[in-house]
């Protein structure tokens, strides 16, 4: 499968979204908007769409713009939504990275939506990475405050459950990919993506080796978990933490009624995203639910974005092992990376 293929997979798994230069928008949802560099000082909750799909993150609203839970001010005529509860199945893949990607990230991505795609993480710095630095004490009131009472929730728990309905938009062709499924997670660095039928792709990691495979092309791509996407933009569910991976600043701009929309840049470079943008749900924040976060939105170099929304949160005494094993099935072609 050439690589031109694998740019609709996820790795998929790895949550790397591609975003065209107007994203359409999900029925019922506002567009995305991307981080603003002021901030009201009674920002107001709001559905996030960037107002350009190229603009980069900038630093944005002072400790007063938000406490733990203060929502994000909303674009001028922009209207409201439930972001959570009202979305469209989210597609599931993300675009193949540029030269000096691994190919099991694309392939990844493409799980999710008929092609080689999977979602992200970053725990550990990738080989050539650099270590992420020591980090600084949270000033009140900060997206950084924030950030750390959401990672208090997970904080001693092991498991993770939710539905989530992904949306992948490849900038360049515009293409975007829709489908929903459930993730389970099992600290540390467990994590599964069973989509629903007729989708019979699969994203899996047992802690040490993630697996995107990609039914219609019967190809499985292998990649260690910690080369992937995932440990970084899903670690407040893979036993890492926010804090330890990014460093926060409020989207002014957002438009999400739920509550704050934080974006995160890596504090260590990394390849596989620009930022992260995570949507914190107000009042399960309070009640320290594990539904707290109710979106995440990966953009990477390109402009390329993939979006997951997660439904039902839990967190479950246990889960079947048997849950993050994966053998394909017999004439696939298995590609280590």
């Amino acid at each position: 499968m050439n690589r031109l293929r694998l740019v609709a997979l996820v790795p998929a798994a790895a949550l790397v979204v591609a975003a065209c230069d107007a994203p359409p928008a999900p029925v019922g949802a506002a567009p995305d908007a991307s981080p603003s560099a002021s901030a009201p000082a009674q920002p107001q909750p709001v559905d996030a769409t960037p107002q350009s799909a190229d603009a980069p993150p900038q630093a944005s609203a002072p400790a007063a713009a938000a406490s733990a839970g203060a929502p994000a001010a909303t674009d001028a005529g922009a209207p409201a939504e439930d972001a959570g509860r009202k979305r469209e199945d989210a597609g599931a893949a993300t675009a193949a990275r540029d030269a000096g990607t691994p190919v099991g990230d694309a392939a990844a991505r493409d799980a999710g939506g008929g092609r080689a795609e999977a979602p992200a993480a970053t725990s550990a710095p990738a080989p050539g990475t650099a270590a992420p630095p020591a980090v600084p004490p949270a000033e009140a009131g900060s997206a950084d405050a924030v950030a750390a009472e959401v990672d208090a929730i997970f904080v001693g728990k092991k498991t993770y459950f939710a539905r989530f309905k992904q949306e992948h938009t490849q900038k360049v062709s515009g293409a975007v990919k829709k489908q929903s499924g459930a993730l389970s997670v099992q600290k540390p660095d467990r994590i599964s993506f069973r989509y629903d039928p007729p989708n019979q792709n699969r994203i899996v990691s047992d802690g040490v080796s993630l697996k995107v495979y990609v039914a219609e092309d019967r190809q499985m791509f292998v990649t260690p978990v910690q080369n992937s996407e995932y440990p970084g933009a899903l670690s407040f569910l893979m036993g890492h933490g926010l804090r330890p991976s990014f460093t926060f600043t409020f989207n002014e701009k957002a438009k999400f009624e739920g509550g704050p929309v934080l974006v995160g840049k890596p504090r260590a470079p990394t390849p596989h995203y620009e930022f992260v943008m995570f949507y914190i749900d107000k009042a399960l924040l309070a009640k320290k639910d594990p539904g707290v976060v109710r979106r995440v939105l990966i953009v990477d170099a390109q402009g390329n974005r993939n979006r997951f929304d997660f439904e039902n949160a839990s967190q479950p005494a246990s889960i079947d092992p048997a849950e993050f094993q994966f053998t394909a099935p017999s004439g696939t072609d298995v590609k280590q990376n």
